[in-house]
């Protein structure tokens, strides 16, 4: 979350106001089903497709960068406030939604509607991920997978080949850095950008983060190599780099800014619109070097505190989910369906899916720890230090791992 104003201080005004200045005037009207979501493509689609999915009802979506997506739920929701209704959430956000009593559990409307919405298509590990203290509480819209996007073509006319170590990568981005062109995208912008960038280097160069009593391990001589990697990387990144997320990273691969980069797989459709690349049909795909890229499940969940009708608003994101969508949405993303993810000719035509299957191997999510974007925010502003060179590597992991364990034990953990 952002941190430009107190988070404390948010709260209290939002309460106070009624999140006037969090949100529009509209969406403070009880008879409009109000969302509020991440934006990227497919997730555009599922918005649009709440907006007719019940004749009649109207559908306020409100859709902006990831980490403005859960400043302003957070807002809401801790201040208990009625003015949301659907929330978007992914599988690292949710389990702090319900530690805080923020959302409702679904397994009563998800037995309900089971058979109408054909629920029993989403893949088990998929539901699996929304599940937590024995409960469903999030109905999955789809999956996301981190692969390594570059330039079929610019590879060939340098004769070089896809890497597959992370010291064959930086070999590769520093041959074809140039003054025209990036030899990688790095996204290291707080809080959800760094943190997928560094999880790669921290699952294949270091240890993990956490060790199985949550204590932090990502300061350990693995975690430092890892992120001294990172750091070396960088030398052949993108412009301003350390303020870019998801939307500027795939613009500069989009914009033949970049040759190579580490991106969500739902960014892939986006190279090959003539309307927003200049690399059409020029993009590829594979798994992340060494594997271990950061896997995401993402869907929408229902606030404790609407007031609207669960079964209507169950049925909103049913609908802009089902079958028909996610095949209209196809080329957008991975779908959690088997239908339609095994549907030999939907594999046949996108191409990226070979990479995402493979992708998806070895793939790991971030640690199912609730207060993870938390600690975070300790986290990623520590490696962008390091990074960045503002600090030394070792002391700047050493702090956020300080930092974080004091927040832990704040909230009861015995570390």
């Amino acid at each position: 979350m952002k941190t430009t104003i107190g988070r404390r201080q948010a709260i209290r005004t939002a309460a106070g106001a009624g999140l006037a200045t969090a949100l529009p005037r509209a969406s403070r009207a009880a008879s409009t089903v109000q969302m509020i979501s991440h934006r990227y493509p497919a997730l555009e689609l599922w918005a649009a497709k709440m907006k007719t999915a019940v004749p009649g009802v109207e559908v306020n979506t409100q859709l902006v960068p990831f980490d403005k997506a859960l400043e302003l739920s957070t807002i809401a929701l801790s201040a208990k406030s009625e003015t949301l209704d659907i929330v978007y959430a992914s599988d690292a956000t949710f389990a702090n939604f319900v530690k805080s009593g923020w959302i409702r559990p679904l397994d009563d409307l998800w037995a309900k509607y089971k058979a109408e919405f054909k629920l029993d298509d989403i893949a088990d590990s998929v539901i699996k991920a929304f599940t937590y203290q024995g409960h469903i509480w999030v109905i999955p819209a789809d999956i996301n997978v981190m692969l390594m996007f570059y330039r079929g073509d610019v590879l060939k006319a340098a004769g070089k080949e896809v890497p597959k170590t992370i010291p064959e990568y930086q070999a590769l981005a520093k041959a074809l850095h140039s003054p025209a062109r990036a030899g990688t995208i790095d996204c290291l912008k707080p809080v959800d950008a760094t943190m997928n960038e560094a999880h790669w280097y921290m699952n294949t160069i270091g240890k993990g983060w956490f060790d199985e009593k949550w204590k932090p391990i990502f300061n350990q001589a693995p975690g430092v190599a890892a992120i001294t990697a990172l750091k070396e990387t960088t030398k052949y990144a993108q412009r301003g780099f350390a303020s870019a997320a998801n939307d500027e990273c795939s613009i500069a691969l989009q914009q033949d800014a970049a040759a190579m980069g580490l991106q969500w797989a739902t960014r892939a459709g986006s190279m090959d619109d003539p309307k927003q690349s200049r690399v059409v049909g020029k993009m590829e795909w594979a798994a992340p070097p060494q594997g271990h890229g950061r896997f995401s499940a993402d869907g929408y969940t229902i606030s404790a505190f609407s007031k609207q009708d669960p079964d209507l608003l169950f049925r909103i994101i049913a609908t802009a989910t089902n079958e028909a969508a996610q095949r209209e949405g196809a080329k957008l993303t991975v779908p959690p369906r088997s239908a339609v993810l095994n549907d030999p000719a939907l594999q046949k035509d996108i191409r990226f899916y070979p990479a995402a299957a493979e992708a998806v191997k070895t793939a790991l999510p971030f640690p199912p720890l609730p207060e993870f974007y938390a600690v975070g925010e300790f986290i990623a502003r520590r490696v962008v230090q390091a990074v960045t060179g503002e600090m030394e590597i070792k002391a700047a992991l050493d702090a956020a791992a300080s930092e974080t364990e004091t927040f832990l034990k704040g909230r009861g953990y015995n570390l």
